[in-house]
């Protein structure tokens, strides 16, 4: 009897997590590459950039459904523009924000960025809140960077591309 009893019960906690769980769809989305830049002048310790996407969530979804119930960072990549008297720069923290949504950190790293030289960024392992970013259509990507001249008195500018998993209902 009580075997009967835990098998139903394990059935009706299964059903119950199949019904609640719906129809989600996964598709992986990526920024355009877009231009971050840090407006001179700079100067020695953390600066930093900005870029802003823009787009259709209905365009980006392409049919599939027409909510994102989850999102999620799956890779950043970042490369320093090459510039003749570009100063040492080092160690980036990059995070997201939107009209909505509040600054998640998503990415991190610590080393010397190479101009020229394209930089996967370790992508942080809890991200919070950026389903919402979605729903408002346009997102600021913010680059906090280690200058290591005193000052330098030009913009500096990074090329980024950003990839996410979406959880889409």
């Amino acid at each position: 009897m009580r075997k009967l009893l835990y098998t139903a019960l394990i059935g009706i906690i299964m059903a119950f997590m199949m019904s609640c769980g719906g129809d989600l769809t996964t598709k992986e989305v990526s920024t355009p590459e877009l231009e971050m830049t840090a407006e001179g002048p700079l100067f020695e310790g953390s600066n930093t950039a900005t870029a802003t996407w823009e787009f259709d969530l209905a365009e980006l979804l392409a049919g599939e459904g027409s909510k994102v119930s989850k999102a999620k960072v799956t890779a950043i990549s970042v490369e320093l523009v090459p510039d003749d008297e570009l100063p040492s720069l080092e160690k980036i923290v990059f995070e997201v924000t939107s009209k909505n949504t509040s600054m998640t950190r998503i990415g991190l790293f610590e080393g010397s960025l190479v101009p020229g030289q394209e930089t996967e960024l370790s992508v942080a392992g809890k991200q919070d809140n950026l389903a919402s970013a979605f729903e408002d259509g346009k997102m600021t990507f913010v680059g906090d960077f280690d200058l290591l001249a005193e000052e330098y008195w030009d913009n500096v500018t990074f090329k980024v591309k950003v990839t996410f998993e979406l959880g889409i209902k």
